[in-house]
């Protein structure tokens, strides 16, 4: 395993591991496929699109493996490719709309719970939804959502509690203490 040096000339004796490029991937894929597949209600799209970001980050693998945080640069790249696909997606539909007759799309058979779930997520406004998702499904702290969105925690936290505000009216997020304070566990 590679390490970096901390810093310059003789006090930068002191190293950190870098962690490795395969590692990583087993460590974010699962957790990738999952946010995504909630963000977008479409399993097959968040396959692709974690395949996406993890092509992308063996590009960039000396360079991500040595961030502070290269979980959050993953999650930020995934649901950047995440938007870019959705815009690409309207526009098809717009498209379609506009040449010819309405396509009926076939919802796949799923459990009632879950689907109330991702109705209820799909409600709230796309950053409300990104930060929830990314803060319990995909179990980063807030310091971590905060650099995966690009924005600060004090943002994170913000989206968070109106996002469980507005789940808690549609009766999906009980009445425990608000979480955005504390790291998940």
């Amino acid at each position: 395993m590679a390490a970096i040096r901390v810093g310059e000339g003789e006090a930068a004796a002191q190293t950190v591991p870098a962690l490795s490029v395969d590692d990583l991937c087993r460590r974010v894929h699962p957790r990738l496929v999952g946010a995504l597949g909630l963000y977008l209600g479409d399993a097959e799209l968040a396959r692709e699109l974690a395949q996406d970001t993890l092509v992308r980050l063996v590009e960039r693998a000396p360079e991500v493996t040595a961030m502070a945080r290269p979980e959050a640069w993953a999650f930020r790249v995934a649901f950047n490719l995440a938007r870019s696909r959705l815009r690409r997606l309207g526009a098809e539909r717009r498209a379609h709309a506009r040449s010819g007759p309405d396509r009926v799309d076939v919802e796949p058979v799923d459990v009632a719970g879950r689907i109330a779930v991702r109705r209820a997520l799909a409600a709230l406004p796309p950053r409300q939804r990104q930060a929830i998702v990314l803060r319990f499904y995909g179990d980063l702290p807030l310091a971590a959502v905060a650099e995966a969105m690009g924005c600060r925690p004090g943002t994170v936290k913000a989206h968070v509690h109106q996002g469980l505000a507005a789940l808690r009216r549609t009766g999906l997020a009980g009445d425990e203490p608000d979480p955005t304070t504390e790291e998940p566990t």
